[in-house]
């Protein structure tokens, strides 16, 4: 993966909701995803990892998605 300029290459926790259904939501904050967490129905759950972000907003990580709820 090619890196941007800036903060592309800083890792950053990336945030998302995946519904009861199997459908995901990426946040780019904490307090964005559990604004809109209940929005998304019962049986939904939030989810973290760190990521680098490169160029168009492609993001890559090492650790993968961890379930926080």
């Amino acid at each position: 993966m090619v890196m941007g300029p800036g903060l592309a290459g800083m890792p950053m926790d990336e945030w998302k909701i995946r519904t009861a259904g199997g459908k995901e939501y990426v946040f780019d904050s904490e307090d964005e995803a559990r604004a809109a967490l209940p929005d998304y129905g019962e049986g939904s759950t939030l989810w973290k990892r760190r990521a680098y972000r490169g160029i168009a907003n492609t993001t890559v990580s090492s650790t993968g998605w961890i379930d926080v709820t």
